[in-house]
């Protein structure tokens, strides 16, 4: 089997780190989110991972207001269901 090195940025590797599940490696990794983004997602688990993610970047209420409203209109298209957890 060969091998490549490549660069990448501080941000990239430190995501790619997150993401990286105990005894995988960065090449598994890379494999598996490629995969992953090829396939369809739409479900429960991968929305709050992927809302988990996004919470994370938000931190404000007024951000966290405007995320709820966009996940509400967006499930009234869907017909989901949104509760709010307060």
């Amino acid at each position: 089997m060969s091998t490549k090195t490549m660069a990448v940025e501080n941000s990239v590797y430190e995501k790619l780190a997150r993401r990286k599940r105990d005894g995988e490696s960065f090449t598994k990794i890379i494999d598996r989110l490629i995969q992953e983004s090829g396939t369809s997602r739409a479900t429960c688990a991968s929305a709050v991972e992927d809302g988990i993610r996004v919470w994370g970047a938000v931190g404000n209420d007024f951000e966290a207001d405007k995320m709820e409203k966009t996940i509400r209109e967006g499930r009234e298209r869907t017909q989901w269901e949104v509760e709010r957890l307060n």
